[in-house]
């Protein structure tokens, strides 16, 4: 009975040690992770504090570029606003710094964006964004080339062109806009020697940083022969916005591409530049396109259909796709004065009942 007292008392005491061990365990924990949060709370205070520092800093050196009635902001005014801020040294302020320049120089013109590049190049922060060109992260190089560009600091086109061709796609789009932004339609020197891809979206920004500039003489012909698909696309774009009429033969061997979208381009492109042999053009390569392709085809002949295209249209009343019996109906009511007599009649004539398609496009002439 002793020991079995003597048992139970040596049990609860380990027992309440343990719980004693524990419930120190966690005070000395809760103590750690409020003494954490408190120098976490002390250093992103003494952090903002800093930043907002710089930030006055910085937005009173733009403030002064932008606004000041002196033509140049001085060497002695930058150097007391500064204080004891050492770019060369502090590189979270020098990137703050930068990106509130750029951020500035993008929604302004004229004399104060001059003065913004002055200061820009008075602090060399263009020292900096060169010497990024050569990063291995692909987005240091990429936002180098999207600053010098901005700043236009022209002096590095040749350099730029090496990244036309870079492995990465945000690299190669901030290099290709950077030429054409200094160079103009010279800048698309890049087609000759590009060998990745241009996205759709590169494409629409590329073509809208042009029509930014005076309409110019280039030959887009060359670019109908290269290797990268995407470069022949691109170049029948530029063909058909700028009214390349003279490159109308170049444009229909397109057809003949072995890539489907160089073939659609190249349709959609005679639809704006075509004479009078485009709709032969087409014709003869009707039954080898997809439907996809007859349809965009037949859509361009309801532009440029005419009576000897008569016969070919009717034909395709008998397709077997509705869509594309209707876009037929259109072309031929399109390609004549009689058009629309001639779709009559061939309702009324025909086995295939196509009086459905006929009111329709009766419909469309009446609105």
């Amino acid at each position: 009975m002793l020991t079995l007292k003597t048992h139970l008392y040596t049990s609860f005491i380990i027992y309440w040690d343990i719980q004693t061990i524990a419930l120190a365990g966690i005070v000395i924990l809760m103590v750690c992770l409020l003494s954490f949060m408190l120098l976490y709370m002390l250093v992103k205070a003494s952090h903002e504090k800093k930043h907002t520092h710089w930030r006055l800093i910085s937005d009173s050196l733009i403030h002064k570029a932008v606004f000041d009635d002196d033509d140049r902001i001085d060497e002695e005014f930058i150097q007391m606003t500064l204080g004891t801020i050492n770019l060369k040294k502090n590189k979270y302020f020098r990137k703050l710094l930068t990106g509130e320049i750029i951020s500035a120089k993008k929604n302004i013109t004229g004399a104060a964006a001059e003065n913004l590049i002055y200061l820009y190049r008075l602090l060399n922060l263009d020292k900096y964004a060169i010497k990024n060109l050569n990063n291995l992260r692909w987005y240091v190089r990429a936002r180098a080339i999207h600053e010098l560009t901005t700043m236009q600091i022209s002096g590095l086109v040749d350099h730029l062109h090496l990244f036309t061709n870079d492995s990465n796609e945000y690299v190669r789009m901030e290099a290709q806009s950077a030429l054409v932004q200094f160079n103009g339609f010279e800048g698309l020197s890049f087609l000759d020697t590009v060998a990745y891809p241009i996205s759709d979206w590169q494409q629409i920004k590329l073509l809208q940083l042009l029509s930014l500039l005076p309409p110019s003489t280039f030959d887009t012909a060359p670019w109908f022969q290269s290797e990268n698909s995407t470069v022949v696309v691109f170049a029948l774009k530029l063909a058909r916005n700028y009214n390349r009429f003279e490159q109308h033969d170049a444009i229909a061997k397109c057809l003949d591409h072995s890539e489907p979208k160089v073939r659609l381009e190249a349709i959609l492109c005679l639809n704006e530049i075509y004479t009078d042999e485009t709709s032969d053009h087409l014709i003869g390569r009707f039954l080898k396109e997809s439907l996809k392709h007859q349809l965009a085809m037949i859509r361009v002949m309801q532009t440029l259909g005419t009576e000897r295209d008569i016969l070919f249209l009717t034909d395709l009343l008998n397709h077997e796709s509705d869509q594309l019996k209707l876009d037929a109906a259109r072309a031929l009511v399109n390609a004549s004065k009689n058009g629309m007599a001639s779709l009559e009649a061939y309702s009324k004539q025909s086995e295939q009942d196509i009086t459905e398609i006929v009111m329709h496009i009766k419909r469309e002439m009446s609105v």
